[in-house]
């Protein structure tokens, strides 16, 4: 969920492989925990800058397929990275832009056009503790986001 004043995104299906990712964790590869964060550095700063966010902040990062999003109050979102044919209650979502959502929208990520991975980032970023300097999910330490 968004942090702040923006409410609760309600995850209505999870897609293939949806986890929480930022610039990762640095500094702790000696106790055998990868640096984890965004497969597409790119395309999660570039998100995060849209929607006014640090370059660090965390995401969602969406592999081959998307999730779809019930957002529970208004806020601004970027989609980046891979095109999973985003759209916002039925209608086309542009990418590489930033885009308000009303209250109360699905937001749905369909087919995948092009690309393995796409970013979702919304303004304020998200409510996910810190672990090890990161809100990166690791997944096989089921470490952070």
């Amino acid at each position: 969920m968004p942090s702040g004043e923006r409410g609760e995104i309600h995850v209505v299906k999870p897609g293939l492989c949806t986890t929480l990712q930022d610039l990762g964790r640095q500094g702790f590869q000696h106790y055998g925990l990868s640096v984890s964060g965004a497969m597409d550095r790119r395309s999660l700063i570039v998100a995060n800058r849209l929607v006014g966010n640090h370059d660090a902040d965390a995401a969602l990062e969406m592999t081959l397929t998307g999730s779809e999003l019930l957002f529970e109050s208004a806020t601004i979102v970027a989609v980046t990275g891979a095109d999973l044919s985003p759209s916002v209650d039925g209608c086309s979502l542009p990418q590489w832009t930033s885009v308000e959502i009303r209250a109360g929208s699905r937001l749905v990520f369909g087919r995948r056009r092009a690309g393995a991975r796409a970013y979702l980032a919304v303004a304020g970023g998200f409510d996910a503790p810190v672990v090890w300097g990161s809100r990166s999910t690791h997944l096989a330490s089921a470490t952070g986001g």
